[in-house]
């Protein structure tokens, strides 16, 4: 049996993970992931369009005495192909460290970032200029207000995270709500390959019943598709070729 879960194994959570967007999904089960497992609040959320708040997309609380925070930078694909810009890794890592929160009880308070993107560096290039910006920032900052030195997860860093509470993300909200869109997405493709196996098998079927069928299944993985843009289905543009 074809199974959608993708808890059963890193290379299934992997294959998972690498066709999330930012938008309401890798940065929905982060947000999961630090409120649930690092047991840390979080003060700001993902806002929309590219760029966060101040180069900050999601802020978590690590320490309520003391103030001290991480910015957590979320990027889908990867490092190189999200390094620069104004909405690029670079800026936001800098602007995250450098520009105090809105907050006033967290201003002046130590911070960090964790920069996270679902793919891998892209070329080797890549993680050369990250580390030199990265340590570039940090000297900046200074030993006062850093908490502790830059992280940056890629793919495997959140793979390995996540599996490890597999459990912990088969029950929550967030983790049901995509499973059940991907589930839908199955059955809609186990309803096509049962209703066109028969008439592929017939030699005398007419043309015109196939694109019948598949017009109407494209039109069903299209809505999901509509609500849910994890479900990337490639066709032909035309079904007559």
């Amino acid at each position: 049996m074809w199974t959608l879960d993708p808890w059963i194994s890193k290379d299934k959570l992997k294959w998972f993970l690498l066709k999330f967007k930012e938008d309401q999904e890798l940065d929905a089960l982060i947000k999961e992931y630090i409120s649930n497992v690092l047991c840390h609040k979080i003060v700001m959320s993902p806002s929309k369009g590219p760029y966060g708040e101040k180069g900050k997309d999601i802020v978590a609380i690590e320490n309520e005495e003391t103030g001290a925070y991480c910015s957590y930078v979320i990027k889908q694909g990867t490092l190189q192909n999200n390094l620069e810009g104004p909405f690029g890794i670079l800026q936001q890592m800098r602007d995250a460290i450098m520009i105090d929160l809105e907050i006033e009880k967290y201003r002046g308070k130590q911070r960090t970032v964790v920069v996270v993107h679902n793919g891998d560096e892209g070329y080797r290039g890549a993680i050369h200029r990250f580390e030199t910006e990265k340590t570039r920032v940090e000297n900046e900052i200074g030993k006062t207000l850093i908490l502790r030195s830059i992280e940056r997860w890629d793919i495997e860093e959140i793979t390995n995270r996540l599996f490890t509470h597999g459990q912990l993300f088969r029950e929550c909200e967030t983790s049901r709500v995509i499973l059940d869109k991907l589930y839908n997405l199955q059955d809609n493709a186990i309803d096509f390959y049962n209703k066109a196996r028969p008439i592929l098998s017939n030699l005398e079927v007419k043309k015109e019943e196939i694109v019948l069928l598949s017009m109407e299944h494209f039109k069903k993985i299209e809505s999901i598709q509509k609500n849910y843009p994890f479900a990337q289905i490639k066709k032909k543009e035309s079904i007559n070729e």
